[in-house]
């Protein structure tokens, strides 16, 4: 996310300032960078103005290997252009005309030459400050307008996390202080409390790495804020694009009879939905089943799950996982009539007294077994193989079941985000008017060849 996040705070000394800066390179180095001039030019007096970052007291920077951007936190954004912009941003920021005497407002001002700016106020305690408190914001800069606004209800929510964190910090110190001088105490002591003395964000907090805890937060927003919200290139009008909603997603259409009907009605309390993520499918069948799984629900291959409806209710629900929400019809829990497995579902679960056609190319067998055999609850079957090269979706799922930092629940969203990304793909292609439209669209979009089978599949489903 091209942004600049900023910390800034309200001196006694210096008025208002910004005194912790994280943006993001990608075209500029390090190297090429002069860190330790700009900051001591900088530098000023007052200790909370100048301040120790910890071992390297001129940055703290982190790479994210996937993209390839660098993250860097300085006192004053490193490039000399927008630590101006910076600077006004600040003093607007802790300005009357922001209102940033209530805590925990967020105001939204700026123009195209001074960029646009999301601010954040908050009060931080300090009994050595004039009321008893501090005043500081944190901003977000960026010179997209439309794009701010639209992030804005993410941003919102995850600065507020992070001023709260630093007041519940900031309210220990002062608890901390007061059981040490009572007020009585601190009125007769004379000049110690009575003088007005800044203290750093360090100070106040009693955090040894705070300003690492920052850097870590404001460098998650940055990533991630790139990643919630991307922009597409489009051609002429898209009235065909589904409109978005930031309501409750809609009842999951999956069809049901009423002997699975408890079973659904107890999935579908959100507190529990963490408990089902593609892990579990991970459980059930050996690791390189797995993935031959995941590409027969993907690509359409018909996969028919034999077994006691206590069993295959929950592999069911986590398959249901990796098909776009409008595709959920396309499974059948707990089928009643052999003719369900011939009919246009594409997943179907039936008990062990249902015949099932034999395993074959374009039918994938899993049968639940009454008792494990070699260690394993389940027999699957595919004459079939997978290809060489997998589709792009596939490899991210992979890799994100994979990834021992998800928990449950991040795994579930990070598995949404990619079938809707996904699903947003195949939609755009379908309204192509001509084959070499479809092409242009596909460079833009990044399907390759070897995502056509998902392409395929999802399209005649997609509208």
């Amino acid at each position: 996310m091209n942004a600049v996040i900023a910390l800034c705070h309200f001196c006694e000394a210096h008025g208002p300032c910004a005194i912790f800066c994280t943006q993001t390179l990608r075209d500029t180095k390090l190297e090429d960078l002069s860190l330790e001039q700009q900051q001591q030019s900088q530098q000023k007096s007052c200790s909370s103005c100048n301040y120790s970052m910890g071992r390297n007291n001129n940055a703290i920077y982190s790479r994210d290997t996937e993209s390839g951007a660098t993250f860097v936190s300085t006192k004053v954004a490193v490039l000399p252009e927008v630590a101006n912009l910076v600077k006004q941003a600040a003093v607007l920021s802790l300005s009357n005309g922001t209102d940033a005497t209530k805590d925990g407002e967020f105001v939204f001002f700026g123009d195209s030459a001074r960029g646009h700016i999301l601010s954040h106020t908050f009060r931080l305690s300090d009994l050595q400050a004039r009321g008893y408190s501090q005043l500081f914001s944190i901003i977000v800069l960026m010179k997209d307008k439309y794009f701010l606004l639209n992030i804005k209800p993410f941003l919102a929510e995850h600065l507020k996390k992070v001023s709260t964190e630093l007041q519940a910090a900031a309210r220990k110190t002062k608890e901390t202080e007061e059981s040490t001088y009572s007020e009585r105490q601190r009125r007769l002591s004379g000049a110690q409390f009575l003088m007005h003395t800044s203290r750093s964000l360090l100070e106040l907090t009693g955090e040894e790495h705070i300003f690492a805890q920052l850097h870590s937060h404001f460098s998650w927003l940055l990533l991630a804020g790139s990643r919630f919200l991307t922009e597409h290139v489009t051609f002429g009008n898209l009235p065909w694009l589904p409109p978005q909603s930031s309501g409750r997603p809609p009842a999951q259409r999956l069809t049901y009879n009423s002997s699975t009907l408890p079973m659904i009605e107890s999935i579908d309390d959100p507190d529990l939905e963490e408990f089902f993520s593609l892990r579990h499918l991970k459980s059930v069948v050996r690791k390189e089943e797995f993935a031959t799984v995941c590409y027969c629900a993907l690509t359409g291959v018909k996969i028919v799950v034999r077994g006691d409806p206590r069993k295959t209710f929950r592999f069911m629900v986590c398959l249901k996982k990796l098909l776009p929400e409008p595709m959920h019809n396309l499974m059948r829990i707990d089928a009643q009539h052999q003719h369900s497995i011939s009919s246009e579902y594409k997943i179907i679960s039936v008990s062990n007294d249902i015949a099932v056609p034999m395993a074959s190319n374009s039918v994938f067998r899993i049968d639940f077994l009454d008792k494990h055999v070699n260690g394993h609850e389940v027999s699957v079957k595919w004459p079939g193989e997978l290809p060489r090269k997998l589709p792009d979706l596939m490899v991210k799922l992979l890799k994100a079941v994979e990834e021992k930092n998800f928990t449950e629940l991040v795994l579930n969203k990070q598995t949404k985000v990619l079938i809707e990304e996904w699903k947003n793909k195949v939609t755009c292609l379908n309204h192509a008017k001509s084959t070499s439209v479809q092409g242009k669209l596909k460079k833009v979009l990044g399907v390759q060849p070897h995502d056509q089978p998902v392409i395929n599949y999802w399209g005649t489903h997609l509208h």
